[in-house]
């Protein structure tokens, strides 16, 4: 949804990152709703969630902060976006699975990923960080899932399972992300290497794999897009 000129990101930023700093998690909790419940996911994560997430590391490298908020952050965020992801669910629901390979550990970007593509009307099953190849693979094939996006920070993350990423990304669409997806020195057709910006990244998802066919939906208000499963959406966006 649009943003609410009533809603002044910048103030919410500067407000999430001074209850970060007391470890208040009730305030981060308070004005990350309201920015997510009147601006939308996008625009939330973008001018709310990284830049407190990269203060809050900037300020843990030169000492101010320390390891205790980096973890507080990043369970709040967590745990707010946890609270209003609603189920997704009926015809037109497409199922993406979201992991970062073997040994790779940083999946917060990867779950607010996640909580884009569920704004956009996507079933997110997100098997989080160090996930093996197998797991994903079954995940993918168990769910039926639409397409499956992969992050990392290392190249050698995709470099050393490339025959694996392959075969995945024969039967489905496949998505590889980050700083490692980015130095691949060659990227084979079966794989998507996703830009920086998350609202780009999850336009390219979405735009790439297309909505269920709902002709065969009876119900016309389900048809038409006017209403989904008995009028429930997503809370975020």
């Amino acid at each position: 949804m649009p943003g609410d000129p009533a809603i002044d990101l910048g103030l919410a930023r500067e407000r999430v990152m001074a209850a970060t700093r007391e470890l208040d998690g009730g305030a981060v909790r308070d004005v990350l709703l309201d920015a997510l419940l009147v601006s939308g996911v996008d625009d939330t994560v973008t001018g709310v969630i990284m830049p407190v997430l990269k203060e809050v590391g900037d300020d843990w490298e030169s000492g101010r902060l320390g390891v205790v908020h980096e973890h507080f952050v990043s369970s709040a965020f967590r745990g707010v976006l946890g609270e209003l992801r609603l189920p997704v669910s009926g015809p037109q629901a497409r199922t993406v699975v979201l992991a970062c390979p073997p040994r790779e550990l940083h999946d917060l970007p990867l779950e607010l990923f996640g909580a884009m593509l569920h704004a956009r009307w996507w079933r997110v099953v997100s098997l989080g960080a160090n996930s093996p190849m197998t797991a994903i693979g079954e995940a993918a094939r168990f769910l039926r899932a639409d397409a499956v996006v992969l992050a990392g920070v290392r190249r050698t993350a995709f470099d050393a399972r490339m025959p694996s990423l392959v075969r995945l990304g024969r039967s489905l669409p496949l998505f590889v992300a980050g700083e490692g997806a980015k130095a691949l020195t060659s990227c084979p057709p079966e794989l998507t290497v996703l830009p920086d910006d998350l609202v780009a990244a999850a336009d390219v998802v979405d735009a790439r794999v297309p909505r269920h066919d709902t002709a065969e939906v009876a119900d016309p208000a389900v048809a038409n897009g006017s209403r989904r499963d008995d009028d429930a959406e997503p809370a975020l966006g």
